[in-house]
């Protein structure tokens, strides 16, 4: 074997230069694009958060929890098949990075193959018993230049028992073959391959647009949904303070009635005033009830599972001036970045579409070098030096007559760009449009909370100096039954419109795109 490897160094010398160059250039091409990102890395961040996970679940324990609007929204985002679902579809996206560059991979092929021939020939001079045994390996590559490399080595070995008219046998034929292809013409250096690996990722990240669309629209979603509940609590507390009112009212009726102070009339207005609060009371509770379904719905919370919101029905200012606020929604807003990546891929597109409308002009190159022994290790030495060599030069050029396969593409992906132009311009005109009517909402409904708030406060005040004056009976049971009614109404239009001025703010945060990065910590 020593022997052997020495003879091969030896036959070797004068041509390993150009073999070494040809083959760190193949390898080196091999190695994985520093850009692509690998699919296993974002399955990984499929995996919830787990101290988000923890934390949730922790909070959730028990039959009934208060919870905070984030913690709901970190176990919605955790535990939601929407978000699983919106994720998903992203990491199924970027395979698609991996199979555009399976362009360039490296294949490997080999095979051997063994013949025995015995057939009686015509010829006096043709071997009656010949054995052909043929092996070879060969190894292609593309470069991201769009160059088409491989290298095969082959030897046949051949004996027959007619040795009169051949020099050696047996014989071992062994070829060593190098050949390029570069395109010049269509695919000019590669561009329409690394073109394609561009648009797929262009692809990928308008799909982490949408991915975070979809997330944004989901928390808000659940945002809303919080507000219900803290509205529907809200709710019940006035139902309930109302029929305490009216209960308070009826034993006070009941003794004036016993001392004869007020008629039947006002004793049974005053009971109807009870049984009609009790009425509400339990329409009220059913309505807490609903909302806290329909949030544990969105949650994904177990049925059996009680919650009770932590927030109060409250307003909040907006910090910003509506311009301030456009702003931010066209550098924040997800669907905006998603129209302006389309034009974009649209845009590469089409150049690759010009592209491809050239004629193919394909450079052409070969080495090959052999030798023939009637030793193995002889033969394949041979095939390692310029001794003996045989090389070609050429160029291939085929030219589409009418190519209307490619002129149509071409003309397509024109019109889509133009129409994702459009599109662009629709969604800049539908943000300001969306902005802009957030947040006067916001603004008309932190005004009129103002004048709401008031109003609960006189009718409470009126309400208590009524009862004032009942008790020294200078009242009737019928006004302050009407006086009831009056701050009920007052203190439930009120928190009505808290409740819209709380689901205005959520729509204003998602008009300007600022909702996925309020959680992105808990995505």
């Amino acid at each position: 074997m020593n022997k052997f490897i020495r003879k091969i160094k030896k036959y070797a010398a004068p041509s390993m230069g150009f073999i070494s160059v040809f083959f760190f250039c193949f390898f080196l091409s091999a190695q994985e694009p520093s850009g692509a990102k690998s699919p296993a890395n974002s399955v990984q961040a499929f995996q919830v958060n787990p101290a988000v996970d923890s934390a949730v679940d922790s909070a959730l324990k028990g039959d009934a929890r208060e919870v905070s609007m984030r913690g709901c929204v970190a176990f919605s985002i955790c535990h939601s098949f929407d978000v699983q679902l919106a994720k998903l579809d992203l990491y199924v996206k970027e395979t698609d990075l991996m199979y555009r560059e399976a362009v360039f991979d490296a294949f490997i092929s080999g095979g051997a193959s063994y013949t025995e021939d015995k057939l009686q020939q015509l010829s006096v001079f043709a071997a009656d018993d010949s054995q052909t045994n043929e092996y070879y390996v060969e190894i292609e590559k593309t470069l991201p230049t769009g160059t088409e490399l491989s290298a095969k080595w082959s030897d046949t070995r051949f004996w027959s028992n007619n040795t009169s008219y051949t020099s050696k046998n047996p014989s071992h034929s062994a070829e060593l073959l190098f050949e390029a292809v570069q395109p010049v013409g269509k695919n000019f250096f590669g561009y329409v391959d690394r073109g394609k690996i561009s648009l797929t990722r262009l692809a990928i990240e308008s799909a982490d647009f949408e991915m975070k669309d979809t997330i944004e629209t989901f928390i808000a979603k659940v945002e809303k949904l919080y507000w219900e509940l803290v509205f529907a609590k809200k709710s019940l507390e006035i139902y309930t303070d109302m029929l305490e009112r009216a209960k308070k009212l009826y034993e006070s009726d009941k003794k004036n009635f016993g001392i004869g102070m007020i008629e039947k009339v006002d004793l049974l207005n005053s009971e109807a005033n009870v049984e009609k609060r009790k009425a509400e009371f339990v329409a009220s509770e059913n309505a807490y009830r609903r909302a806290e379904e329909n949030l544990k719905l969105a949650m994904n919370l177990e049925e059996e599972k009680r919650i009770f919101p932590r927030e109060n029905l409250d307003f909040e200012y907006v910090g910003k001036k509506l311009p301030d606020c456009l702003m931010t929604a066209f550098e924040e807003r997800q669907d905006y970045k998603t129209k302006k990546k389309d034009v974009d891929y649209m845009g590469l597109d089409l150049k690759i579409k010009a592209n491809e409308k050239w004629p193919e002009i394909d450079l052409n190159a070969s080495l090959a070098m052999n030798g023939v022994e009637s030793k193995f290790n002889k033969a394949f030495g041979k095939t390692t030096v310029a001794d003996n060599t045989y090389y070609y030069a050429g160029i291939e050029v085929v030219i589409p007559v009418e190519n209307k396969e490619a002129r149509a593409e071409y003309k397509r992906v024109e019109f889509e760009k133009e129409k994702a132009i459009v599109e662009l311009k629709e969604t800049e005109r539908t943000i300001i449009t969306e902005v802009g009517n957030a947040y006067r909402d916001v603004l008309t409904f932190q005004t009129s909370l103002q004048y709401f708030g008031r109003a609960v406060e006189l009718q409470t005040e009126k309400l208590t100096e009524e009862e004032k004056r009942f008790e020294y009976g200078r009242s009737s049971t019928k006004r302050i039954v009407d006086y009831q009614r009056d701050l009920l109404l007052a203190e439930l239009e009120n928190a009505a419109f808290l409740l819209k001025h709380r689901q205005a703010r959520v729509d204003l945060d998602k008009a300007m795109g600022t909702i996925y990065y309020k959680y992105e910590d808990l995505i």
